[in-house]
């Protein structure tokens, strides 16, 4: 019976170092991802609407962002337009999109985008 209390005592202590490493290997600040559709972000998909295959911005950014895929719809539910162009350099063929707007483009696709001028 002294060694059933032993092993169980060494075990807790054991889990409890663990639990208290987990705590030190996340950030402080560490928070979900907003999902796609959340309020004041930008949603860029590569298909139709799946959210499978979406990047969420919680702002658009005003320096040429290349997109993670070749974009084919936007959600953008900030209050600020943004422009999407078909290179990876933010020049070329683009197309603009205003605050609070969803629009699909299968016919263009778009490689990276900023905050429109």
């Amino acid at each position: 019976m002294g060694n059933t209390i032993m092993r169980k005592s060494a075990l807790a202590a054991v889990a409890t170092a663990v639990a208290g490493l987990a705590l030190f290997a996340a950030p402080a600040s560490a928070s979900a991802a907003p999902a796609p559709g959340t309020s004041g972000t930008l949603t860029l998909y590569a298909g139709n609407f799946d959210p499978a295959q979406a990047a969420v911005y919680t702002s658009i950014p005003t320096a040429c962002t290349v997109a993670p895929f070749v974009v084919h719809a936007e959600l953008n539910l900030t209050t600020s337009a943004f422009a999407i162009y078909s290179t990876a350099d933010c020049t070329g063929p683009a197309l603009t999109f205003p605050a609070e707007d969803i629009h699909s483009f299968a016919t263009f696709a778009g490689r990276s985008f900023r905050a429109a001028r």
